[in-house]
């Protein structure tokens, strides 16, 4: 008589634990912290990706060519510094070789960027082709302001400087001009600086100190960004291009722009007010790199980015899924086994390394839109083993699409993702609030049939 009394009462114990509400939550919510575990690792495989298109782009720019950033024109003239030694039978003088830099009163840049993709294996990188034409004029050098005796400058040695960061970079023919007259450019580095571009010889001529104009082409290669330096008392800027998706960058935003499907336009205007260094230098020049400005090219479908935002949003979508489950279970007193809440969870997972996968071929978007049905149909076909009507395989089924709707929706208005997500829960926690509300939490649900 004892022996069937322990059974009853471990039976009686188990189908507390069956049918406890409190005991299912707690195991759910068990199921969802395991379930952190792959998903850390989807993360950390996002990550490695990424890291993938970083060296894929690293190796790309290594060999076609880096961001450029253009500085220049502007006058180099060597010129002999003379200073007095004192010693105990006589004065000696000193010559010491230094050189005076001289900026230009007017610089006009025109460019058009043209982009293609190259590819590395599955990888897109981004690089132009910029065809530069630029024209600068230059006041007669004022030694004055220096304190340089026109005798003691080398006036054949004077030369004319471009900077540009990649000299690889430069392709096809250049062609430079001095007053009308061609000139020939070489390479130039400058160790002390650390600048290095092209240099014009140019001999000026100290009796006829009048303008010059400094104009001419050039084809630059470059990749991701196109920097220039305001070196002009007045710098115009225009650039256009056919990338759809610039990003303007710099010290200074275009004064117009004009971006469409096909490409964009814009114009800057930078006057020496608004920059933090005057129009002659000695010794050596300032750090132009802290005033220049320009533009990026932006991808703005970078699948590892929008996978990233995704991902964060995974805690989310697993605990509105289990919480719908566990809803429809109590309301169609079907009961559904923790390993088959498990079973969903895991595909709920694995729905991210799907779209990883697919967004390295197809892009995000229909990458998200292959995942989502992909996974939603996986469980809506699932669903009919755990409830016996259509009716509420349908309704789960539904729930599960305007979660991934919902996700996908914060992910593309970046700027509203905080307040449609705050609103999001707030509507989930009130629907939720208001179906359950006849539910007696207090007295156990009923005995639940076991789902096959």
């Amino acid at each position: 008589m004892e022996r069937p009394s322990n059974n009853s009462a471990f039976k009686n114990f188990q189908d507390w634990i069956s049918n406890s509400s409190s005991i299912k939550l707690l195991v759910i919510g068990f199921i969802v912290l395991i379930l952190l575990i792959p998903q850390s690792y989807t993360t950390n495989l996002i990550v490695e990706r990424q890291f993938r298109l970083e060296e894929a782009e690293h190796e790309i720019r290594e060999k076609w060519s880096r961001d450029q950033t253009i500085t220049g024109p502007f006058i180099s003239l060597p010129y002999f510094e003379l200073s007095e030694i004192e010693t105990k039978d006589e004065k000696k003088v000193i010559k010491e070789l230094n050189t005076a830099y001289f900026l230009p009163d007017q610089l006009e840049i025109n460019g058009n960027l043209e982009t293609e993709s190259l590819h590395r294996g599955i990888f897109d990188v981004a690089v132009y082709t910029n065809k530069i034409n630029f024209s600068a004029k230059f006041l007669p050098v004022t030694l004055e302001k220096l304190n340089i005796l026109p005798e003691n400058v080398q006036w054949d040695q004077a030369s004319i400087l471009i900077g540009i960061s990649d000299l690889r970079g430069i392709s096809g023919d250049t062609k430079l001009l001095v007053n009308n007259e061609e000139l020939s450019p070489e390479p130039f580095t400058d160790f002390k600086t650390s600048q290095k571009g092209l240099l014009v010889s140019l001999a000026l001529n100290p009796e006829n100190n009048s303008d010059l104009i400094f104009s001419g082409t050039l084809d630059i290669k470059g990749s991701k960004d196109f920097f220039i330096a305001p070196v002009g008392k007045t710098t115009n800027l225009s650039l256009s291009g056919n990338w759809p998706n610039p990003s303007f960058q710099g010290e200074f935003l275009p004064e117009s722009r004009n971006i469409t499907e096909t490409g964009f336009e814009s114009s800057w205007k930078v006057l020496h007010f608004n920059r933090p260094f005057g129009q002659e230098f000695i010794g050596s020049i300032p750090n132009f790199e802290s005033s220049t400005f320009g533009l990026s090219l932006v991808n703005p479908a970078d699948q590892y980015q929008q996978s990233i935002r995704t991902t964060k949003y995974a805690l989310l979508i697993i605990v509105l899924s289990f919480l719908s489950l566990f809803m429809m279970e109590i309301l169609t007193k079907k009961s559904i086994h923790p390993v088959q809440y498990t079973l969903i969870g895991f595909a709920l997972v694995l729905y991210y390394t799907l779209l990883i996968a697919l967004s390295e071929h197809i892009g995000f978007g229909l990458a998200y839109l292959t995942a989502t049905i992909a996974t939603v149909g996986l469980l809506g076909l699932y669903a009919k083993t755990l409830f016996p009507k259509f009716k509420q395989t349908a309704i789960f089924t539904v729930i599960l699409a305007v979660f991934y709707t919902f996700i996908f929706v914060i992910i593309k208005q970046q700027d509203f993702a905080l307040l449609l997500g705050s609103i999001g829960l707030f509507v989930a926690l009130a629907t939720t609030m208001y179906i359950s509300r006849k539910i007696n939490w207090n007295n156990n649900s009923p005995a639940l049939t076991q789902a096959s």
